[in-house]
């Protein structure tokens, strides 16, 4: 995993820390400032620039691919966009140099669209797992079939509702033409929803879709792939957990929960989330799940090698 840090002065004399995380195999890309996390970025293979703010100056990361595979990583203050911060220099500076108005450049930012590459979990399962995995409707083995030939992808958002005292789930997409269909799901009636993935539902979780074109109410809603903010949600639950329950410094837990998440992907999180829960409160993920988890050979040593110092 690819570390480096950095120490930014700003004009007041604070000093801001500023650290990176660049994943060897995964090239799973996490930046963060001051010990919170400020960027996150799946699968960065290529040369990329990440934007953020400390105080109110515009700070930049550059990862930069060179010609041998490896990364070069610069951080730098980008004094030419247009912020309140650069609009009081340049008008110092065109006091001092009526050249530098010549020097106003317009910098567009773009943050390249995070594509979160997930392994086929359970993508080509067959019909006895798709319940496990998935919210399906309108499904037989013929529309199964043709979903998987001509199919079109979306993203559904799911929340929870009450109707007539009792709670109901509910998701919605829209199809390529703009048209918004919408369906439940059931769930618990009191306490924690717990999804098929194994992690808990929160309003506004999202997962890709799968949908005929010709007959939208069938569709597939994958549990298993969960679009970014949501990824990055199941993370930020997980180190808050991890912190709290540790007792370790915010860099060591989340050097501790990155590093998992690096080798054993996503679902591996749901076991930082119920690290408090018994074997009976939660079967598939608990604390002896936990346990074994981050005692595991290869995720105690690469964990030992990387985060002793955090």
């Amino acid at each position: 995993m690819g570390q480096i840090n950095w120490v930014y002065l700003d004009n007041c004399g604070g000093r801001h820390r500023v650290g990176l995380f660049h994943g060897d195999r995964t090239g799973h890309l996490l930046i963060h400032c001051n010990m919170k996390v400020v960027q996150i970025d799946f699968s960065v293979l290529e040369t990329k620039t990440y934007s953020f703010f400390i105080e109110d100056e515009l700070c930049e990361v550059i990862a930069e691919k060179m010609q041998n595979g490896r990364f070069g990583y610069e951080f730098r203050v980008n004094k030419t966009i247009d912020t309140p911060r650069n609009r009081i220099r340049r008008v110092d500076n065109r006091r001092n140099n009526r050249l530098l108005a010549l020097f106003i450049v317009g910098v567009v930012i773009v943050i390249a669209g995070f594509v979160f590459a997930l392994t086929s979990y359970g993508k080509r399962e067959d019909m006895r797992r798709m319940s496990k995995t998935s919210i399906a409707h309108n499904l037989g083995k013929s529309n199964q079939r043709k979903l998987m030939e001509t199919g079109r992808s979306s993203v559904s958002t799911l929340h929870v509702e009450a109707i007539n005292a009792k709670r109901i789930g509910v998701y919605t997409f829209k199809t390529a033409d703009s048209i918004e269909i919408r369906g439940v799901f059931e769930v618990a009636d009191t306490g924690m929803i717990l999804l098929q993935n194994g992690f808990p539902l929160r309003n506004g979780d999202s997962f890709d879709t799968y949908y005929l074109p010709s007959d939208p109410q069938a569709h597939r809603v994958e549990l298993f792939q969960p679009t970014k903010a949501t990824v990055t949600r199941y993370i930020a639950h997980a180190l808050a957990v991890e912190e709290h329950s540790s007792g370790d410094s915010r860099g060591k837990s989340l050097c501790r929960v990155l590093t998992v998440a690096e080798l054993l992907q996503w679902p591996a999180l749901a076991d930082f989330i119920f690290q408090d829960k018994t074997a009976v409160e939660n079967p598939a993920h608990n604390k002896e799940t936990y346990l074994r988890l981050v005692r595991g050979g290869e995720v105690e040593k690469a964990v030992a090698a990387g985060c002793w110092d955090k």
